[in-house]
């Protein structure tokens, strides 16, 4: 082979991996900012502004800001304003239909791109300046049996004036110097343009006007860098701190971007950094978890038949995903509704000392410190000991551990009963000595009332009062249990040495993962003595716990291991998505609130009643509210929480009162359009040992993953 053919084949070779390279790692148009008339912005290390071509205009320092500004002259640029939408978004065939039929009504409907990415159109009818404005058309299409109807807000665009108004960009010194009427480029000598009020951003960054009289501010960068914005965003790691969950999310995250690629090309971007496409975040986002996720999982996408898929996700499902047709209308097979809770959960036995069987009312938190720290034994948790009342030898032997931990001195003879104890083990602990000067005689009496406590100690269970360590009730009882006692003086313990528990998420591998930190051993002494913490804080002691997987569970920091766990009873209970604030919710509305959210997007002028049509996971398929005159308006999909303003379609309603004062009290779970992958279930499913594959594949029913095709 000869030196020329063998160079020749060399650099081909070079040529072909740069080719695929950026055929699997392509750039994409970011639209960071459309509606504002001026922008500061920075470049890190300094760096050049440009003509969109590259040349250079003016530099920048290192820290030294530029504002960008639109002169308008008083153009318009957009207004808002009002159409009705006809039924729910529907793929283009069945869209046009519909349209044509409304046309035959004497309106001129318009088929309008929406919904779930570019295959989904809606059918808007009218212009109104305002929502009531609507009515008419409405009533029109009701009565023609037209169900589904709701009121839009759109934006429309308004050519700008001729104006003499121009880009210019005003330094720090008020110099206004003229830029290109087609907008600039940024170049910084370093990594990042910062943009203020928005942040920093890797990139190419072009600021130019758009045809609604406002800056576009537009963010170019390789796919990869991109992602390293987004899954910090929709799926950040401080939340979400599972490796398999974050992958699952960047795969999805790049194959929701691969298939949009031009989604918004008319407006010169791909997607919009907004919830409306993907949330990105830029360099200010970027976390190290989601860092790797990206980099582990680069190039792959969510495929069928070698193709991306439209990989839609939402927040949390509420126990179960439901089929693309009955939200955005569009029948991919790969979007089935799927369950969001495991088979058979994954469990961790922890074996402790035998337990009382009893109800165990007097547990609390205090009693079950005393006995983990070898103040009180195991041997008097039980009813017959804890509800019987005190004896002054055995609260006498707890306090005397209590002083030898502290360092104090060893308490004197207890005093025969009653409420006597409390002052007593309140002197043993010194409390008297910080109230001189402190308390008064009439905060006292406001906390003690007609409490039977001597005038010579009122100061100081008055101070006890205050501080909630003795109630005022318990002032006024004739006995004091042992119960009593010990829950009183570990609230007193508490002021003096509080009481500091662990908590965390327990995982697969046996280990404990505290909030906001990695994971660790979870370390146990013995004896160990296992509780129950039910939903309102109840506790109950048991001889053995099984933590499923994902439970959270306490414990104290004690030398040689916590000799206390507690399990935590999940309020949100079993289910993959149980990990997120609102995976349940409750609203309350009045029936004027609720009459007003509906009129706000819809036809409805009056409220008799609203019928819920559910599947079999409790997700609301189709609503409909009549009016006073008993006319039926029908909800689907993203109207039904829409016109409610509810988080998720999965709920159901208790009314109370009569009209017009009913109250609406409404119980829902999930946050989102319920359609894809829930990204609150991806990471339970990773907790219970899932791969960001099988993730994916769970949700995206007969998808596969693979590398983006050349």
């Amino acid at each position: 082979m000869t030196t020329l053919l063998r160079i020749f084949l060399t650099s081909s070779l070079v040529l072909l991996g740069s080719y695929l390279e950026a055929q699997r790692n392509p750039d994409i148009r970011v639209g960071l900012s459309l509606d504002a008339a001026e922008h500061v912005i920075s470049l890190e290390g300094g760096g050049a502004v440009c003509t969109r071509a590259g040349r250079t205009i003016l530099t920048l320092r290192s820290g030294e800001s530029l504002r960008i500004w639109l002169d308008t002259k008083a153009s318009v640029g957009s207004i808002d304003e009002y159409r009705v939408q006809v039924g729910p978004p529907l793929e283009k065939e069945a869209a046009d239909a519909l349209a044509q039929r409304v046309r035959g009504l004497g309106e001129s409907p318009e088929a309008v791109r929406g919904g779930a990415g570019s295959e989904l159109w809606r059918v808007l009818v009218g212009s109104f300046d305002g929502v009531s404005d609507a009515d008419p058309l409405v009533e029109k299409l009701s009565g023609e049996g037209y169900e589904e109807l709701w009121v839009t807000s759109e934006k429309k665009t308004v050519a700008a004036s001729n104006s003499r108004g121009g880009l210019y960009g005003i330094t720090e010194r008020y110099e206004r110097i003229a830029l290109p009427s087609d907008g600039v480029m940024l170049k910084q000598n370093l990594e990042a343009t910062k943009i203020e009020g928005k942040g920093s951003y890797r990139g190419k960054i072009e600021i130019f006007p758009n045809a609604q009289g406002r800056l576009s501010v537009i963010n170019t960068l390789d796919m990869e860098t991109y992602l390293r914005g987004v899954v910090p965003r929709e799926m950040g790691a401080w939340t979400f701190p599972s490796i398999e969950a974050l992958k699952a999310q960047a795969v999805a995250a790049r194959t929701y971007a691969i298939a949009n690629l031009g989604k918004r090309s008319r407006s010169g971007f791909d997607l919009l950094d907004t919830p409306l496409d993907q949330v990105y975040g830029g360099k200010d986002a970027e976390q190290n978890l989601t860092d790797r996720a990206v980099a582990e999982t680069k190039g792959l996408i969510v495929t069928i038949n070698g193709r991306p898929i439209e990989a839609l996700y939402m927040a949390t499902g509420g126990g179960a995903t439901i089929d693309n047709t009955f939200v955005f209308g569009a029948g991919h097979p790969y979007l089935r509704g799927v369950s969001s809770y495991p088979d058979k959960p994954q469990t961790l036995q922890y074996k402790g000392l035998s337990a009382p069987q009893s109800q165990q009312q007097w547990l609390s938190w205090n009693i079950m410190r005393m006995v983990a720290e070898g103040l009180l034994p195991v041997a008097k948790l039980n009813d017959q000991d804890m509800s019987a009342e005190i004896r002054p030898s055995d609260i006498r032997q707890v306090l005397t551990h209590l002083t030898n931990r502290l360092k104090l001195p060893a308490p004197n003879a207890a005093p025969a009963e009653g409420i006597q104890l409390y002052l007593w083990m309140a002197r043993a602990l010194q409390f008297d000595k910080v109230i001189d000067g402190i308390e008064r005689d009439l905060d006292a009496a406001y906390f003690l009332q007609d409490a039977a406590v001597p005038a010579k100690d009122k100061i100081l269970a008055g101070f006890l009062a205050r501080l909630g360590v003795v109630s005022p009730l318990q002032w006024r009882a004739q006995n004091v249990t042992a119960a009593d006692a010990l829950e009183v003086l570990g609230r007193m313990w508490a002021e003096l040495e509080p009481m500091e528990i662990q908590e965390g998420v327990i995982l697969l591998d046996g280990q404990v993962r505290p909030n906001r930190m990695g994971p660790g051993p979870l370390k146990l002494g013995s004896p160990l003595l296992v509780f129950e913490e039910y939903p309102g804080g109840y506790l109950r002691m048991v001889g053995e716990i099984n933590v499923q997987v994902g439970d959270k569970v306490k414990w104290l920091d004690q030398q040689g291991g916590s000799k206390m766990l507690v399990r935590r009873l999940d309020p949100d209970g079993a289910s993959y998505d149980r990990y997120n604030p609102v995976a349940h919710w409750k609203v309350e509305l009045t029936e004027a609130e609720v009459l007003s959210r509906l009129r706000a997007r819809s036809g409805v002028r009056s409220l008799r009643s609203i019928e819920l049509k559910h599947n079999e996971n409790g997700r609301v398929t189709e609503m409909v509210v009549r009016d006073r005159n008993g006319a039926a308006h029908r909800f689907t999909g993203m109207g039904i929480r829409g016109a409610l303003n509810l988080r998720d379609n999965v709920f159901r309603y208790i009314t109370t009162g009569q009209s017009p004062n009913r109250k609406f009290i409404f119980y829902g779970r999930g946050w989102g359009h319920g359609v894809g992958m829930d990204q609150t279930g991806a990471y339970g499913m990773s907790l219970e040992g899932f791969t960001f594959d099988q993730i994916l594949k769970h949700y995206y029913q007969g998808a596969s993953v693979q590398q983006i095709p050349n």
